[in-house]
C-alpha cells in the first residue's frame, strides 16, 4: 500500500508535465499534418497451384510435401518483391505516365497534380525519348538511355528516393498468402489511385514472366546440357561400334564365343586322335621289324620294285587325303581358315571321300595283287608259307602307312591349332576391351536419355505449373481514399510524449539523490524523519507562509516533547552535515513555539555562545562545561538552573566535530537537511558516525525548505483551507470515499 501511495503522490507531483507536455506535442502533430495527403489502397488476389495443383512430375509421389510447398509459396512472394521486378513495373509505370498524363485533368495512370510535379523534373532529353504512340518503343528508348550513373535520370529514378517510382517506395507493396491456401494477396497504397492500380496491374503480369524466365530458364539449360552431352555419347559410341565392327572384319571373327569355344572342342578331339594314331603307328612299326627279320629277302625284293612302291605311295596319298577331308567334314572352322592344308577336293566332300575310299580299296587291292604276283611260294624257318607272312606283312604295311600319313596331317593340324590359340588370345582380350567400353559409352547414353527425358518432363510440368498462375481477383481502381493515420498520429504523439516523460521522471526518481520527501529520505539515508519545515510560499500560498511556519513549528515541536525526560533539563542538539541547513532559523521557530507554551527555554548558538575551536566544547563532557550558568531571579533577574529546555546549535559536521558525550546527554539530535538538495556520500558518513556515537540516543532527520505536500503529510493541510484544496487534499490522501471535514 505504502508503495502504492509513493506512486500515486509521484503521479501527482508531476501532474503538470504530464499534461502539458503531451499537450503541447498533440498540438504540434495536429499543425504539421494539417495538409496530409490521402492514401488510396488496392489490391489483387493470384491462384498459384502450388498446393492443390496437378503435376505430372515424377518426382512427385501424390504425397503433399509442406516444406517444398512453402519453399514455392516463399519463392512466388520473393519473385513478386525482387528488385529485378519492380525495376521493370517501375520503369513501365513511368512510361506510362509520360504518354498517358494530363497536366490539366486526372487519368487512370496518373493525377493531373502529380504529372504536372513529375513533369517539373524530367529532364528535357528523356521527355524525348517518350513515344506516345508506342509503349514499346518508349521502354525500348528508356532501357537504352539508362546507364548505372548517379546523373543519370532513368537510372536514378528506381534506385534514389522517387516516392512513386523507387524501390523504396514499391518495396512498400505488401504480399502475403492467405493461409495455408493457393491464394497470395498482393496489395498496396498509394497517393495517387491510378499510380497504385497500374502498379498491381503491371506487377501481374511482370511477376509471372520473372517466374516463367527463371523456371524455364532452370529446365532449358538442363535440357541443353543433355542434348549437347547424348550428341557426344552417341558420337562416341557409334565410333566405338565400328571400331568393333572393323576389328571383327579385320580378325574375321564371327561370334568369338563359339569359335573359341568350337577350337576348344576341335583341338580335344584332335588330341584323342593324334594319340591313337600315335599308338597305331608304333605298333605297325614294331609288328614291321619283327616281319621283316622273318621274311627279310622276300621284304627287300618288294620295297626294290619300283611299281610296288609306287602303289604303296599311292595309298599313303589316298590315306592322306582320306584323312584330311575326313577332318574338314568334322570341323566347320576349317573352312573358315586363311589357307587349307591340302586342295580342297571340288564338290562335295561326302562324295568325295566315297570315291577316295574306293579308290584306296581299289589301291590296296592292286598291292595284294602285285605282292602276290612277285612273291615265291617259300617256307620260313618255321615250315610257315611266306604268301601269308606276305600278307600279313602288306597288311601291316598299309596301316603304318595310313598312320604315318595320319600323323602327318594331324601334326599340322595340330600345329594349327596352336597358331589358332596365338590367334584367338589377344582377338579375345581387344573385343571384351571393346565391348566393354561399348557397354559403358551405351549404359551413359542410356543415363544421358533418361536424364533428357526427365528434364523435358519437369519442364512440361512447369508450363503446366505456370499456367495455373492466374489473377482471381484483379486490381480495382480506387475511387474513395482510405482513413488517414492523423489521429493514430496525435494519439500516438500525446501519449508517447505522456510515457516519455513519465520513464524521465522515472529514471530521475531511482537515480536522483535528491531528499525531497520522507520515503526517499529513509531510503536513501537509512535514518528516520522526524518532520519538514515549509520553504517560503509562491504566488498565492505567499500570504500564508507565517501560518505554514507556526503549524509545523507546533509539529515539530510536539514531536520533540515526545523524547523529553523529568527532572533535568532536556537538551536538544540542532546537527547538520553540511552548512546554510537554516538551523538557527529552526532553533528560533522552536523556542518561540516552547516558550508559547510555559517552558523555559535556552538557545546556544557556536556563532555567538562558545567558540568550537576551544579545548572545553572539543573535549566537553556535559553541554554544562562550556556554556555558561543561566540564572533567573523572582524580580527578573537570572536564576541558576532553572532552564527547561537547552537548544544547542552546533556547527557543520563537515567543519567540526561533537563529543560523543554530547550527543548522549541530550533528549535527541535533529540532523538538519535541505529537502531541495542531494545527499552526498559524505552526508552518509558524517550522518552514520553521529548515530554511532549517539548510542541509544535517538538520532532525527528533519528536513528544511520542503515542498506543501511534504510537509502536509506530517502536519496535516496547511492553510488556506478552501473547499477545493480540501477536495484535493482527501484525493491526496487517498480519501477517495470521505465525506468529513
Amino acid at each position: 500500500m505504502n508503495s502504492l501511495i509513493y506512486l500515486f503522490r509521484f503521479i501527482y507531483r508531476i501532474r503538470w508535465w504530464l499534461l502539458i507536455g503531451p499537450a503541447l506535442a498533440a498540438l504540434f502533430v495536429i499543425y504539421k499534418t494539417q495538409k496530409m495527403s490521402h492514401t488510396y489502397q488496392t489490391r489483387t488476389t493470384i491462384y498459384t497451384g502450388a498446393v492443390s495443383g496437378y503435376s505430372i512430375d515424377p518426382d512427385d509421389s501424390g504425397k503433399q510435401d509442406w516444406a517444398s510447398t512453402n519453399n514455392t509459396m516463399d519463392n512466388l512472394v520473393n519473385i513478386i518483391v525482387s528488385q529485378s521486378t519492380l525495376r521493370n513495373v517501375s520503369l513501365r509505370l513511368f512510361a506510362q505516365a509520360m504518354m498517358y498524363g494530363s497536366p490539366d485533368k486526372n487519368t487512370n495512370y496518373i493525377s493531373a497534380a502529380n504529372y504536372r510535379t513529375l513533369m517539373r523534373h524530367v529532364p528535357k532529353e528523356v521527355v524525348a525519348l517518350i513515344d506516345k504512340n508506342s509503349e514499346e518503343n518508349t521502354l525500348a528508348n528508356l532501357e537504352d538511355y539508362e546507364k548505372a550513373s548517379p546523373d543519370n535520370y532513368v537510372y536514378g529514378l528506381f534506385h534514389y528516393t522517387h516516392r512513386h517510382y523507387s524501390y523504396q517506395a514499391l518495396s512498400k507493396i505488401v504480399v502475403k498468402r492467405l493461409g495455408n491456401s493457393d491464394m497470395i494477396q498482393v496489395s498496396y497504397e498509394s497517393d495517387d489511385p491510378g499510380i497504385a492500380y497500374n502498379t498491381l496491374v503491371l506487377l501481374n503480369e511482370e511477376f509471372v514472366k520473372q517466374y516463367k524466365d527463371l523456371r524455364f530458364g532452370e529446365t532449358n539449360n538442363v535440357i541443353k546440357y543433355f542434348e549437347q552431352e547424348l550428341e557426344r555419347t552417341r558420337k562416341v559410341l557409334t565410333e566405338a561400334e565400328d571400331s568393333l565392327r572393323d576389328y571383327n572384319v579385320e580378325k574375321r571373327v564371327i561370334n568369338y564365343d563359339e569359335q573359341t569355344k568350337h577350337v576348344a572342342v576341335l583341338s580335344r578331339d584332335f588330341e584323342l586322335r593324334y594319340e591313337d594314331t600315335r599308338i597305331e603307328l608304333a605298333n605297325t612299326q614294331r609288328l614291321m621289324e619283327v616281319m621283316d627279320d622273318r621274311i627279310d629277302e622276300h621284304v627287300k625284293q618288294l620295297r626294290n620294285n619300283t611299281l610296288f612302291v609306287d602303289k604303296l605311295r599311292t595309298i599313303s596319298n589316298l590315306t592322306a587325303r582320306i584323312t584330311t577331308l575326313e577332318s574338314f567334314q568334322n570341323d566347320t572352322l576349317a573352312q573358315a581358315l586363311d589357307q587349307p592344308l591340302t586342295a580342297r577336293p571340288a564338290g562335295s566332300s561326302t562324295t568325295s571321300i566315297s570315291s577316295l575310299k574306293r579308290q584306296l580299296a581299289k589301291a590296296q587291292g592292286e598291292l595284294t595283287e602285285l605282292t602276290h604276283a612277285l612273291g615265291t611260294q617259300y617256307y620260313t624257318k618255321e615250315g610257315l608259307s611266306t604268301s601269308t607272312l606276305v600278307d600279313q606283312w602288306l597288311d601291316v604295311l598299309i596301316r603304318n602307312e595310313k598312320a604315318k600319313a595320319e600323323m602327318k596331317v594331324l601334326q599340322e593340324w595340330k600345329d594349327r591349332l596352336d597358331d589358332r590359340y596365338v590367334f584367338y588370345a589377344p582377338v579375345g582380350t581387344t573385343i571384351k576391351r571393346k565391348q566393354r567400353e561399348i557397354n559403358f559409352t551405351e549404359q551413359s547414353y542410356l543415363s544421358i536419355l533418361h536424364g533428357l527425358n526427365m528434364a523435358r518432363l519437369k519442364q512440361k510440368s512447369l508450363q503446366i505449373t505456370s499456367a495455373t498462375l492466374k489473377v482471381i481477383n484483379p486490381p480495382s481502381f480506387p475511387i474513395a481514399a482510405m482513413p488517414t493515420k492523423r489521429k493514430v498520429m496525435v494519439l500516438a504523439a500525446f501519449f508517447g510524449t505522456m510515457i516519455f516523460i513519465l520513464g524521465y521522471f522515472i529514471l530521475l526518481e531511482l537515480l536522483d539523490r535528491t531528499l525531497r520527501d520522507r520515503v526517499r529520505t529513509e531510503r536513501i539515508t537509512g535514518g528516520r524523519v522526524l518532520g519538514a519545515f515549509p520553504a517560503p510560499g509562491k504566488f498565492r500560498f505567499r500570504s500564508y507562509t507565517k501560518a505554514c511556519r507556526q503549524v509545523a513549528s507546533q509539529y515539530l515541536g510536539n514531536a520533540v516533547l515526545n523524547y523529553f525526560k523529568p527532572g533535568k533539563p532536556n537538551v536538544i542538539n540542532l546537527l547538520s552535515t553540511d552548512t546554510g541547513t537554516g538551523k538557527s532559523f529552526l532553533g528560533e521557530q522552536l523556542k518561540t513555539y516552547f516558550e508559547e507554551i510555559g517552558l523555559n527555554v535556552r538557545l546556544v548558538t557556536y556563532h555567538q555562545d562558545f567558540t568550537v575551536e576551544r579545548k572545553n566544547y572539543l573535549l566537553a563532557q556535559s553541554h554544562k562545561d562550556f556554556i555558561p550558568v543561566w540564572d533567573r531571579k523572582p524580580d527578573g533577574e537570572p536564576e541558576t538552573g532553572r532552564e527547561d529546555v537547552v537548544i544547542i546549535e552546533h556547527p557543520s559536521l563537515s567543519t567540526c566535530t561533537v563529543s560523543k558525550a554530547l550527543l548522549q546527554e541530550a533528549s535527541v539530535n535533529i540532523v538538519v537537511a535541505r529537502a531541495n538538495q542531494v545527499w552526498k556520500d559524505t552526508d552518509q558518513i558524517l550522518f552514520d558516525k553521529v548515530r554511532e556515537q549517539a548510542g541509544e540516543t535517538p538520532v532525527m532527520l528533519y528536513l528544511n525548505m520542503a515542498r506543501r505536500e511534504v510537509v502536509e503529510s506530517f502536519t496535516g493541510m496547511l492553510p488556506p483551507y478552501t473547499p477545493l484544496r480540501k477536495r484535493l487534499f482527501r484525493f491526496y490522501q487517498f480519501g477517495l470515499t470521505s465525506s468529513g471535514k
